[in-house]
């Protein structure tokens, strides 16, 4: 199992590199902002935006495609990642101000790392997550031998989705600024690619990345 979530990870990530230049035109970076008290709207972190689920989350245009969306309430930090045509593997990274880099990743299966200034990346544990959840890809694993046959790719067996729901407590970073940084694969003007949010921020290097300012 492992080793297919790492070809499939693998597959869709590759693509999206060498389709970088397919990239809808990226929104500019609407600096620091303050994150808003959700009004008790519940959300089910299932992919799917649900109506009434993210109107009183603030939101960020990646692209023509994309968009963030951040809430808070009772403690938890709600982040959604919405694409056009979906959302493939992504990582969310989180850090406050000279602290250290978590990574939340999100595809077939969840786990978070801690980056490390320079070197390489820690080996992640499979399904380890800590204050944190997200939705999964799920896969049609019945629908996958047929669509195989017929010269689809994957992902196409994924069931569908709006994109990514992140529910991250409070309590997982310290202090009332956290630095947050997007990384999602998905299909983009019709091709696979791969956006990273904001456009100039390093994967570890906090100083260009979207600051978000909990009340």
């Amino acid at each position: 199992m492992r080793s297919m979530l790492v070809l499939s990870v693998a597959t869709v990530l590759l693509a999206g590199q060498g389709a970088a230049g397919a990239q809808t035109s990226p929104q500019a970076d609407p600096g620091p902002f303050d994150v808003p008290r959700g009004d008790g709207a519940p959300v089910v972190t299932d992919g799917t935006f649900s109506p009434g689920e993210w109107d009183d989350a603030r939101r960020v245009d990646v692209n023509d495609e994309l968009s963030l969306h951040v809430k808070e309430h009772r403690g938890v930090v709600f982040v959604g990642v919405r694409g056009r045509s979906g959302i493939g593997p992504s990582e969310l990274s989180l850090a406050v101000p000279d602290g250290p880099i978590r990574k939340l990743h999100v595809s077939y299966a969840l786990y978070e790392v801690e980056l490390p200034p320079a070197g390489p990346e820690p080996r992640p544990r499979m399904g380890l997550t800590s204050g944190w959840y997200a939705n999964e890809i799920r896969r049609d694993e019945d629908a996958l031998p047929r669509l195989r046959e017929e010269g689809k790719p994957p992902w196409a067996a994924d069931y569908p989705s709006d994109g990514l729901e992140f529910a991250i407590r409070r309590s997982k970073l310290p202090g009332p600024v956290w630095r947050v940084r997007l990384s999602a694969s998905g299909l983009f003007g019709g091709k696979p690619g791969m956006v990273v949010h904001p456009p100039a921020a390093a994967e570890r290097n906090t100083a260009r990345w979207l600051e978000l300012r909990l009340n």
